[in-house]
């Protein structure tokens, strides 16, 4: 079991040289003012839509305790500056759904969110009570396994190496 807040996943990854994007990224922040502008505006997205399906990424769960890949401390920046990856907040098998991942369950539950679709392999849609039926993990799940014989999926609350 990964318990001391280690990244049993990251310590796992292969180094590549062709990460894309840009890293080292700080955060961004917005005013008030902005960012009540830009919820009103999502808000009316959402209200006019028929067929939402939202993509996300480490960001969703960096409120949890989870690094990211390309923030100032994550995964793949340290990794290009030698270092070891990043410690988590809290034993990443500990971590609880953030109040994103709530929102979407709300979303899907309410008819609006048809299909979500997630790089993340920390299992928090799932953990969020997000149906597997509705979800895509397109680089797995670290908590997830499948046997081999029937294909039946077993969701443990341990990392499984």
């Amino acid at each position: 079991h990964m318990s001391d807040g280690s990244l049993g996943y990251a310590s796992r990854l292969s180094f590549r040289a062709d990460l894309g994007g840009q890293l080292g990224a700080p955060e961004l922040t917005e005013s008030p003012h902005s960012l009540a502008a830009k919820v009103t505006a999502l808000t009316e997205l959402l209200k006019r839509s028929q067929y939402l399906v939202v993509f996300t990424g480490a960001g969703i769960s960096t409120s949890t305790g989870i690094p990211d890949f390309r923030g100032p401390d994550g995964v793949w920046t340290r990794q290009r500056k030698g270092q070891p990856p990043p410690k988590a907040a809290a034993p990443f098998a500990l971590a609880v759904p953030s109040l994103t991942h709530q929102a979407l369950l709300a979303l899907y539950r309410a008819g609006k969110l048809q299909y979500l679709v997630s790089q993340n392999v920390d299992s928090l849609h799932l953990r969020s009570g997000f149906p597997r039926s509705r979800l895509a993990e397109l680089h797995g799940n670290c908590f997830a396994e499948r046997c081999a014989r029937c294909g039946a999926e077993f969701v443990r609350d341990f990392e499984i190496p």
